[in-house]
């Protein structure tokens, strides 16, 4: 795995690749893709994964022009931006066809995540957790789910969080709050 690149070069390699380098595109497309794929996976069905990450690169190509960097949010908030409205368009775009919908999707969440680098040194307690902790995060609502991913998995701050979902700084803390206090209350109740 390659060394993260601070937001700062990220910012001078979006402003090199608006000008038409396309290494400094492929910087950063080799940047972003592992992490807009596993956010991806997390929200669509494996088979469909990769499709979208290709409309979402696909996407951030055609408007990239339009980037300017934001003090509150960068360049990662805006990628992450458009990925969730690809996925939410895909779902939209699912539902049309599907008349009513499946009921696939964000109920199964964490159904599909898949541990790819497990560490050698992990405890069976570990494990357990792990599982037991996606079982509980399984049953809460989607905006919950997706707004903890983004905080702990993805690492985001709360105005990046603000930014990628369309909803106020306020709103992320006070969902974060909710969804860590139902965790912790289904967690003893489960335990």
């Amino acid at each position: 795995m390659h060394e993260k690149i601070p937001a700062s070069d990220i910012e001078i390699l979006v402003a090199k690749a608006q000008k038409g380098d396309e290494k400094s595109f492929a910087t950063i497309f080799q940047e972003f893709f592992p992490k807009i794929l596993r956010y991806t996976r997390f929200r669509v069905k494996e088979t469909e994964a990769e499709d979208i990450v290709s409309d979402i690169f696909l996407k951030v190509v055609e408007k990239l022009h339009l980037y300017k960097p934001d003090r509150k949010a960068g360049f990662n908030a805006w990628i992450f931006r458009i990925s969730h409205n690809t996925i939410v368009d895909y779902y939209r775009q699912k539902k049309e066809i599907l008349g009513l919908g499946d009921g696939e999707g964000a109920e199964n969440f964490f159904l599909q995540i898949e541990d790819e680098s497990p560490l050698p040194n992990e405890s069976a307690n570990h494990h357990f957790d792990t599982e037991r902790l996606y079982c509980i995060l399984k049953k809460m609502p989607s905006h919950q789910r997706e707004i903890l991913e983004l905080k702990y998995l993805e690492g985001f701050s709360n105005r990046e969080i603000a930014h990628i979902t369309g909803k106020t700084e306020g709103s992320i803390r006070v969902i974060q709050l909710r969804a860590l206090r139902e965790i912790r209350k289904m967690w003893k109740r489960e335990g």
